[in-house]
Protein backbone atom coordinates (compact mmCIF):
# COMPACT_ATOMS: atom_id res chain seq x y z
CA UNK A 1 0.00 0.00 0.00
CA UNK A 2 2.83 2.28 1.02
CA UNK A 3 4.59 1.51 -2.42
CA UNK A 4 2.03 2.68 -4.23
CA UNK A 5 1.20 5.92 -2.34
CA UNK A 6 4.13 7.22 -2.74
CA UNK A 7 4.63 7.15 -6.30
CA UNK A 8 1.14 8.48 -6.78
CA UNK A 9 1.75 11.27 -4.08
CA UNK A 10 5.15 12.37 -5.91
CA UNK A 11 3.61 12.26 -9.13
CA UNK A 12 0.54 14.62 -8.12
CA UNK A 13 3.34 16.96 -6.44
CA UNK A 14 5.43 16.96 -9.79
CA UNK A 15 2.19 17.70 -11.94
CA UNK A 16 1.05 20.56 -9.26
CA UNK A 17 5.03 21.95 -9.49
CA UNK A 18 4.92 21.74 -13.34
CA UNK A 19 1.29 23.33 -13.96
CA UNK A 20 3.03 26.36 -12.16
CA UNK A 21 5.70 26.52 -13.47
CA UNK A 22 4.23 26.48 -17.04
CA UNK A 23 1.89 28.99 -16.16
CA UNK A 24 4.89 31.63 -15.36
CA UNK A 25 6.52 30.53 -17.99
CA UNK A 26 3.69 31.89 -20.76
CA UNK A 27 2.74 34.72 -18.53
CA UNK A 28 3.97 38.10 -20.66
CA UNK A 29 4.25 41.40 -18.28
CA UNK A 30 0.98 43.58 -18.72
CA UNK A 31 1.58 47.15 -20.59
CA UNK A 32 1.18 49.83 -18.61
CA UNK A 33 0.64 54.06 -19.64
CA UNK A 34 0.34 57.23 -17.92
CA UNK A 35 -3.23 58.67 -19.39
CA UNK A 36 -4.32 61.01 -17.12
CA UNK A 37 -3.16 63.50 -14.26
CA UNK A 38 -5.18 65.88 -13.26
CA UNK A 39 -4.59 68.20 -9.67
CA UNK A 40 -6.68 67.09 -6.83
CA UNK A 41 -7.50 69.46 -3.86
CA UNK A 42 -4.43 70.22 -1.44
CA UNK A 43 -3.92 68.70 2.38
CA UNK A 44 -1.79 70.97 3.74
CA UNK A 45 1.67 71.09 2.20
CA UNK A 46 0.51 68.15 0.68
CA UNK A 47 -0.20 68.22 -2.93
CA UNK A 48 -2.61 65.65 -4.22
CA UNK A 49 -2.99 64.38 -7.78
CA UNK A 50 -5.24 61.83 -9.52
CA UNK A 51 -3.51 59.32 -11.67
CA UNK A 52 -5.00 57.49 -14.37
CA UNK A 53 -3.31 54.14 -15.60
CA UNK A 54 -4.40 52.03 -18.51
CA UNK A 55 -3.19 48.34 -17.99
CA UNK A 56 -3.38 46.13 -20.94
CA UNK A 57 -3.12 42.84 -20.10
CA UNK A 58 -1.75 40.76 -23.48
CA UNK A 59 -2.25 37.18 -21.61
CA UNK A 60 -5.04 34.30 -21.83
CA UNK A 61 -5.41 34.11 -18.31
CA UNK A 62 -7.26 37.04 -16.10
CA UNK A 63 -4.19 39.20 -14.24
CA UNK A 64 -5.29 39.90 -10.72
CA UNK A 65 -3.46 42.71 -8.73
CA UNK A 66 -3.01 42.83 -5.12
CA UNK A 67 -1.58 45.91 -5.10
CA UNK A 68 0.52 48.70 -6.68
CA UNK A 69 3.29 50.94 -5.75
CA UNK A 70 3.86 53.38 -8.47
CA UNK A 71 6.45 56.74 -9.31
CA UNK A 72 5.67 59.25 -12.03
CA UNK A 73 8.91 61.03 -13.17
CA UNK A 74 8.33 64.22 -15.12
CA UNK A 75 12.37 65.25 -17.25
CA UNK A 76 13.86 62.68 -15.01
CA UNK A 77 12.57 64.10 -11.41
CA UNK A 78 9.95 62.08 -9.22
CA UNK A 79 7.62 64.11 -8.26
CA UNK A 80 4.73 61.82 -7.72
CA UNK A 81 4.67 58.54 -6.02
CA UNK A 82 1.48 56.48 -4.53
CA UNK A 83 0.67 53.10 -3.40
CA UNK A 84 -2.59 51.09 -3.31
CA UNK A 85 -4.02 47.50 -1.69
CA UNK A 86 -7.34 47.76 -3.75
CA UNK A 87 -7.39 44.89 -5.65
CA UNK A 88 -7.45 44.73 -9.65
CA UNK A 89 -8.52 42.10 -12.17
CA UNK A 90 -8.22 42.53 -15.92
CA UNK A 91 -9.72 40.11 -17.69
CA UNK A 92 -7.46 37.78 -20.32
CA UNK A 93 -6.67 40.30 -23.79
CA UNK A 94 -8.44 43.14 -22.01
CA UNK A 95 -7.79 46.58 -20.92
CA UNK A 96 -8.93 48.97 -17.68
CA UNK A 97 -8.12 52.28 -16.78
CA UNK A 98 -7.50 51.96 -13.51
CA UNK A 99 -7.96 55.32 -10.90
CA UNK A 100 -5.04 55.97 -8.44
CA UNK A 101 -3.98 58.79 -5.96
CA UNK A 102 -0.57 60.73 -5.77
CA UNK A 103 1.27 62.90 -3.59
CA UNK A 104 3.85 65.39 -4.92
CA UNK A 105 7.29 65.16 -4.02
CA UNK A 106 8.55 69.02 -2.91
CA UNK A 107 11.86 68.60 -3.46
CA UNK A 108 11.22 66.72 -6.76
CA UNK A 109 8.38 69.19 -8.07
CA UNK A 110 10.72 72.35 -7.40
CA UNK A 111 13.23 70.41 -9.34
CA UNK A 112 10.96 70.61 -12.08
CA UNK A 113 9.62 73.89 -11.78
CA UNK A 114 12.96 75.28 -11.94
CA UNK A 115 13.65 73.25 -14.87
CA UNK A 116 10.29 74.01 -16.52
CA UNK A 117 10.85 78.38 -15.76
CA UNK A 118 14.34 77.93 -17.30
CA UNK A 119 13.63 75.23 -20.29
CA UNK A 120 9.54 75.77 -21.06
CA UNK A 121 8.58 72.75 -23.07
CA UNK A 122 7.68 73.08 -26.60
CA UNK A 123 5.30 70.25 -27.42
CA UNK A 124 5.14 67.97 -24.56
CA UNK A 125 6.73 66.66 -21.13
CA UNK A 126 8.76 63.34 -21.50
CA UNK A 127 7.88 61.04 -18.21
CA UNK A 128 9.04 57.58 -16.88
CA UNK A 129 6.52 55.58 -14.86
CA UNK A 130 7.68 52.61 -12.47
CA UNK A 131 5.31 50.81 -11.25
CA UNK A 132 5.53 47.49 -9.17
CA UNK A 133 2.77 45.37 -9.66
CA UNK A 134 2.13 42.48 -7.16
CA UNK A 135 0.73 39.44 -9.07
CA UNK A 136 -2.06 36.45 -7.60
CA UNK A 137 0.36 34.41 -9.70
CA UNK A 138 3.91 35.47 -9.13
CA UNK A 139 6.18 34.61 -6.14
CA UNK A 140 7.87 38.12 -6.97
CA UNK A 141 6.38 41.32 -7.94
CA UNK A 142 6.68 42.57 -11.57
CA UNK A 143 8.70 45.84 -12.45
CA UNK A 144 7.34 47.79 -15.20
CA UNK A 145 8.97 50.95 -16.90
CA UNK A 146 7.48 53.23 -19.40
CA UNK A 147 8.53 56.56 -21.06
CA UNK A 148 6.41 58.86 -23.07
CA UNK A 149 5.71 62.22 -23.29
CA UNK A 150 2.21 64.14 -22.14
CA UNK A 151 0.36 66.44 -23.97
CA UNK A 152 0.26 69.85 -22.75
CA UNK A 153 -3.29 71.25 -23.46
CA UNK A 154 -3.42 74.67 -24.93
CA UNK A 155 -5.85 76.37 -22.58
Amino acid sequence: MRRTLFPLALGTLLALLTGCATSLVNFDAPEIDLVGLKPLTSRGMEARFAVQLRVLNPNTLPLNVDGLHYQVYLRDQRVLSGVSAEPVRIPGYGEDVVDLEASAGVLGSLALLRDLMSNPPQSGLPYRLEVKLSVDRSPRPLRIQREGMLRLSGG
